[in-house]
């Protein structure tokens, strides 16, 4: 009996070996095809044939660590949660027993809370994957050479079709549709266990108020009855006029004349906005919304400053005549709360900023004409002659103040005043959780233009990623910090290194 490893079998396996390790490499046997069956087994190839092997090996292994889903992986990375907000976050209950000082600390810290658990509940869903891998269906996959198309035309269409390929379906990046995809794996808002418990609930403040966007049929419904109805209120308020020389009534009327050329206002600007120009207004028409509120400011606060003079005329005067309201008057005045209190209730419906701004102005009117009508009555039946002129005066002041503050705001955002700490805390935590390929954030700039904020972010990378990951990396947080609703427009700057030259040239002296 032959010893373990001497025997027949353990010479036949020991000679296989070594035939298999020692054969030349220039032989190499091929799995025999029907063709082959005449002529035997086929000789394949040479060395350079096993270096093809060896290649294609390898490009089907980097196709395969390279995929949509490896590659979202490998920048973006799995759920990163850093922090446990309901560690933070207060109750109402123990809101109530705070002090006015503290309990507004903490309302504010509630309101920041809210928008990190959103954007937590957003970076831990499908979107930030399915906008990266999007581009795999655009950009070749580094297998092939990019196909140039013959003719390279502006049109998006033309250029699709140039090269004979349907165009692939693409998600459609919007505020609205990147906020409330329909197909999201993971629901943003859904399933808010922790708020139903009184803990924090995923909120970003002005998401629900563009839900509608500007250039669907309701909104321009909504606008349309606005104007309608202010039209008819101020023939209504016209007749009042005649009937009565009421200072508070005179005011109503002035309110009830701008808040028609206000309407007329934002039926005009949305219909410039609608219509794109990209070769005069690159960027769209937006600022011209904020333009057109600051120019009616004006108008507003000059109108009633001649109101105010007026009443203060009426008052220093020897005229101590009781003002009367008749009943067609009234009937005319409570018809005008009337109607503006379905205005009101209607708009606060349609979840649009300019709905929403129209639906506020109603309800704006609706105190400014119940106290239009209380001012009079009181001081006919009390014999009160100088009440109506305070009433008077004293609304217009209101009106004043308030459009002087408004027009101060616009006039701050149109010359480009910096986002709140807040707003910029929120960018900033963003940035921070989007994807694990970010080493650092060299700096973000947030500043309004219009209404909205422009935003600059400078990020660090490895210097060794490729173009193709840093580009769609960055583009793909730009897309994300775009869906923002106070975001109009970002700019991601990628860098290999934590310094950097300034980004602009007039940084240079500061």
């Amino acid at each position: 009996m032959a010893t373990h490893g001497q025997g027949v079998l353990g010479a036949l396996i020991r000679t296989q070996s070594n035939t298999s390790l020692h054969r030349p490499p220039s032989v190499v046997w091929n799995r025999a095809t029907p063709d082959d069956e005449e002529h035997g087994p086929r000789r394949l190839s040479q060395d350079g044939d096993i270096e093809d092997f060896r290649r294609s090996d390898e490009r089907r292994l980097s196709a395969m660590l390279n995929g949509p889903q490896m590659r979202s992986q490998r920048l973006i990375g799995n759920s990163n949660p850093r922090y446990r907000w309901e560690r933070y976050w207060k109750t109402k209950d123990e809101l109530r027993a705070m002090k006015k000082p503290i309990r507004q600390y903490y309302e504010r810290t509630n309101s920041l809370i809210q928008q990190y658990v959103y954007i937590d509940r957003l970076l831990d869903s499908s979107l930030p994957h399915d906008l990266l891998n999007e581009y795999t269906n655009t950009t070749s996959s580094g297998m092939g050479m990019v196909e140039v198309p013959p003719t390279i035309c502006e049109e998006g269409d033309a250029a699709i079709h140039a090269n004979g390929n349907s165009p692939a379906k693409k998600l459609k990046r919007t505020p609205r549709e990147l906020y409330r995809l329909s197909n999201e794996q993971t629901p943003l808002l859904d399933g808010d266990s922790d708020a139903e418990n009184g803990g924090p609930k995923a909120d970003i403040p002005a998401v629900e108020d563009d839900m509608v966007e500007s250039g669907d049929r309701i909104v321009r419904i909504a606008i349309y009855v606005n104007l309608a109805a202010n039209a008819v209120l101020l023939a209504g308020k016209i007749v009042v006029i005649l009937l009565t020389s009421s200072l508070s009534v005179l005011a109503s009327l002035v309110d009830a004349a701008l808040d028609f050329l206000s309407t007329a206002i934002v039926w005009t600007t949305t219909r410039m906005i609608e219509r794109q120009d990209q070769y005069q207004y690159p960027v769209g028409r937006r600022r011209l919304e904020p333009v057109g509120v600051l120019v009616f400011s004006v108008v507003m606060v000059t109108a009633f400053v001649q109101v105010a003079l007026e009443c203060l005329n009426r008052l220093n005067s020897d005229d101590h005549q009781l003002v009367e309201l008749g009943i067609p008057a009234l009937v005319i005045m409570l018809g005008t709360v009337f109607v503006k209190a379905l205005c009101w209730l209607w708009c606060r419906l349609v979840k649009n900023s300019s709905v929403q701004a129209l639906a506020q102005d109603a309800m704006t009117d609706i105190v400014f004409n119940v106290f239009s009508i209380i001012f009079p009555l009181i001081g006919f039946y009390m014999k009160l002659w100088w009440l109506d002129a305070l009433g008077g005066l004293l609304l217009s002041l209101y009106v004043i103040f308030n459009w002087a503050g408004t027009s101060a705001s616009h006039i701050r955002n149109l010359t480009g005043a910096a986002a709140t700490a807040d707003e910029r805390n929120v960018l900033l935590y963003l940035t921070m959780r989007f994807a694990k390929t970010i080493k650092q954030i060299q700096g973000l700039q947030a500043y309004h233009s219009g209404d909205k904020l422009n935003v600059e972010v400078d990020i660090v990378l490895d210097e060794n990623m490729s173009l193709r990951d840093s580009h769609d990396l960055g583009e793909s947080l730009q897309y994300v910090l775009e869906s923002v609703p106070i975001v109009d427009r970002a700019f991601v700057h990628q860098d290999y290194a934590g310094w950097n030259l300034p980004t602009h040239m007039e940084q240079q002296g500061s």
